[in-house]
């Protein structure tokens, strides 16, 4: 009896040692988060869709990407996809986090773009941000045009009221020659009206404006936003030029000669010998802002002088010549002799 007595008690203070020398059971820690990513295609052309996708481990619950050079720059989507418009080599990191872990993974030079050789003949499918006008509370306004260059749809809009979404903003479109286009355009009540495309030289770039035989001209700048060509040729501005069409038809017909240093146009033909005498300095203070662009001082009727810009077309052949800076804006048409 005895000794079931003392195997029962030894028994006991077995299991009250046991007990008491087990710790209580630790929560367990989350494995830390290990950022990495894959791209579908890592050498593409100007304009081409790259989507990446997420690859990181421990299981993260936010994503911060850096593109310079897409068409997002950044973004906190798990797997982005995005378009490189200009030709280049770019960095692409992702930083994920998740717990109370965050990891980068940094790839330099991960994705490269080549540029779109200079076609024969430009065309204006694609997507275009207006970028600058004498308008510009619409300025930012998207829009897209599609393989048969007959519409161009709304996808982005600063009015939406006036210019709603996925309305056309462009209809009618037809081509003229290789780098014009007239079409119906819209206007902010509903209405539309003929307005003229012009293809800036290296076609990354419209000019869009009206032949309205009127004081009430309209002048904007679009810029291609998809993808980007090289640049062009730079042509010269110096040359004799002839205005051939504009929203103040009683002074086509006049000519000007630009001289070697691009800084002046002096009348050299006029069919307004009060207002603009041949001799008279028509385009003044002429200064280069840019390939095939120039902003200059442009004589007008009352003798005073208005802030304008020329864009050099069609393979400087042509020029359109416009100003920013009022509602009552011109438009008007130079063709090289």
């Amino acid at each position: 009896m005895r000794s079931i007595v003392k195997i029962a008690a030894i028994s006991l203070l077995v299991q009250f040692f046991s007990c008491s020398t087990d710790e209580d059971p630790q929560p367990q820690t989350p494995d830390p988060v290990q950022a990495a990513f894959s791209a579908d295609v890592t050498s593409i052309m100007a304009g081409d869709t790259v989507n990446f996708s997420d690859e990181s481990t421990g299981n993260p619950g936010s994503w911060d990407w850096t593109l310079i050079g897409s068409s997002l720059e950044s973004s906190d989507e798990q797997n982005p996809t995005v378009h490189y418009p200009e030709a280049g080599t770019y960095n692409v990191s992702l930083t994920v986090s998740g717990g109370n872990s965050s990891d980068t993974e940094s790839k330099a030079g991960y994705i490269v773009v080549s540029a779109r050789p200079i076609p024969n003949e430009f065309d204006i499918i694609g997507t275009w941000e207006r970028v600058e006008s004498n308008n510009p509370a619409i300025d930012g306004m998207q829009v897209t045009v599609f393989q048969n260059e007959k519409e161009g749809t709304i996808i982005s809009s600063p009015n939406t009221g006036s210019f709603p979404l996925n309305e056309l903003k462009w209809k009618e479109i037809q081509k003229i020659s290789q780098h014009e286009y007239v079409f119906q355009d819209r206007f902010s009540d509903g209405t539309y009206d003929e307005s003229t495309i012009f293809i800036l030289a290296y076609g990354n770039e419209l000019i869009i404006g009206n032949f309205n035989d009127s004081n009430l001209g309209s002048f904007q700048r679009w810029l291609r936003i998809d993808y980007r060509f090289e640049e062009d040729e730079d042509y010269s501005l110096t040359d004799n030029w002839e205005r051939t069409k504009s929203n103040n038809p009683p002074l086509d017909g006049m000519r000007v000669e630009v001289n070697a240093a691009e800084s002046e146009g002096v009348i050299i033909e006029t069919t307004d010998a009060n207002n603009f005498p041949i001799g008279a300095i028509k385009w003044n203070d002429i200064q280069k802002e840019g390939a095939n662009r120039f902003v200059l001082d442009d004589l007008v009727s009352d003798g005073t002088l208005v802030e304008s810009r020329i864009f050099i077309v069609g393979k400087g052949s042509e020029v359109i010549l416009g100003g920013f800076s009022t509602l009552n804006g011109s438009f008007q048409r130079w063709t090289r002799e």
